[in-house]
């Protein structure tokens, strides 16, 4: 690792700064957390800059702090950068058009140069949520001094933003809180799947992924098992290998964001008839204890690398979501192939017009008397691609009534779905393979 590389790990200044923050969001972000270089180089680039570092951003010290490329390298033949610096100009285009459409701050890189802009926005709500628990800490109140035409305009865009984030909070709050009488009583819902989840008799939980565990496992090229997750071990010894320093791959890893798809699917699940507000929470995945899988139902949002809890439960199933970190792309591994289906099927996480696979699976939970709902997919998409056949009762209940046992029981079950990625939203999806069990 290059010096100027080595440097930024003595200064982590920047780490209040709304410019910075919104780095953090984008690297956490679906569309750029499975591409290691590209979060890297807008990770170098942005914290060279914040620190007033600006003209040291060129194409030889990129390419020798984030490349291995020897100092003073024939740039004009090795268009290793300036390739990178395309694809990483679409990422953003990408990502301020989709998630971060609602982005308070816009994020640019001026073609001919590496320096990134930023530029204020006019923003309704953000789309990548923070999950805050009320014993958090509050910021500091900011010391009352003369503030420069820029200074107040970054100060208005971070109140703007902390505003937003708490506005978050309290909607999540009410979504947890319940809105109708504590002791009401609630009929059971006869829905084959949803009167398994919702019941009146035991509460219900639904687990929100961990996206900046995620962006850990990018940018160190390392899989966290569940035990490292809950001990907290794997962010003891960070080695990265795409030049990012472990002070920002750490601080990446300790934040608290989940995904808006997982959001969107809280609400959804939410606007149920019928189901018990009262007996219904929403948990982040890093809250979430082994317990909480023993009694009632479970939620779980997510592939293992953002809902660890999942390895709990994959081993005994047939379809196993993989994330092979040396070619940066996404499998689902079919244990048992049957008639003409395949062994793996691949999502290529750089084309944005992918192949991606989504997967629902009912299991039941640790203590086998209760039922675990897994949605998870190769990509963003992948996980709407489950979400939106699970809320789709047209396709839903047919299937259902197909596998069901001859008593009419519905029986545990595994649905692998193919859609396409349009702009990072899944197209209709098309059933691959399933599989039933009776445990």
């Amino acid at each position: 690792m290059r010096d100027s590389t080595a440097q930024l790990e003595k200064n982590l200044g920047i780490a209040g700064d709304p410019r910075w923050e919104l780095v953090e969001r984008i690297v956490a972000s679906p569309c750029f957390v499975k591409s290691p270089r590209l979060c890297s180089f807008l990770i170098y680039i942005c914290d060279l800059f914040l620190q007033g570092r600006g003209d040291e951003i060129n194409e030889l010290h990129i390419g020798e702090a984030l490349f291995d490329r020897p100092a003073n390298y024939d740039a004009s033949a090795d268009g290793i950068v300036r390739s990178h610096a395309s694809r990483l100009r679409q990422r953003l285009d990408q990502y301020f058009s989709e998630e971060g459409a609602q982005e308070p701050i816009l994020l640019l890189i001026p073609k001919g140069g590496y320096t990134p802009v930023f530029e204020p926005r006019t923003l309704s709500t953000p789309q990548l949520i923070p999950f805050t628990r009320a014993a958090d800490p509050v910021a500091p109140p900011v010391k009352d001094e003369p503030l420069t035409p820029t200074d107040r305009n970054f100060r208005s865009l971070w109140i703007l933003s902390l505003a937003l984030a708490l506005a978050c909070v309290a909607i999540v709050y009410l979504l947890v809180h319940p809105r109708g009488a504590a002791g009401t009583p609630m009929a059971a819902i006869k829905h084959p799947l949803w009167g398994k989840l919702f019941s009146p008799d035991h509460p219900t939980l639904i687990v929100a992924s961990d996206t900046g565990l995620t962006s850990f496992q990018t940018l160190t090229g390392r899989k966290v098992s569940l035990a490292e997750y809950l001990n907290g071990d794997y962010r003891t010894h960070i080695n990265t290998s795409v030049g990012t320093t472990p002070d920002v791959v750490n601080a990446l890893g300790s934040r608290r964001y989940t995904s808006m798809v997982d959001l969107d699917v809280v609400t959804k699940l939410y606007q149920i008839p019928g189901i018990s507000l009262g007996r219904t929470q929403v948990r982040y995945a890093r809250d979430l204890r082994l317990n909480d899988l023993k009694s009632g139902p479970v939620i779980l949002l997510g592939a293992q690398e953002g809902t660890p809890w999942v390895e709990l439960f994959e081993h005994r199933m047939n379809f196993v979501l993989l994330h092979d970190h040396q070619r940066h792309s996404f499998m689902v591994i079919n244990r048992s192939p049957r008639g003409t289906e395949l062994s793996r099927y691949e999502a290529d996480m750089v084309d944005p017009q992918q192949k991606v696979y989504g997967l629902i699976a009912l299991r039941p939970n640790l203590d086998g008397f209760g039922y675990v709902l897994i949605l998870e997919g190769t990509s963003m998409a992948g996980t709407e691609s489950a979400a939106d056949f699970v809320f789709d009762d047209t396709r839903l209940l047919p299937f259902l009534e197909q596998i069901k046992s001859p008593n009419g029981a519905l029986p545990y079950f595994e649905l692998l779905l193919q859609s396409n990625s349009m702009n990072g939203s899944a197209s209709q999806s098309e059933v691959v393979a399933y599989r039933t069990s009776a445990n």
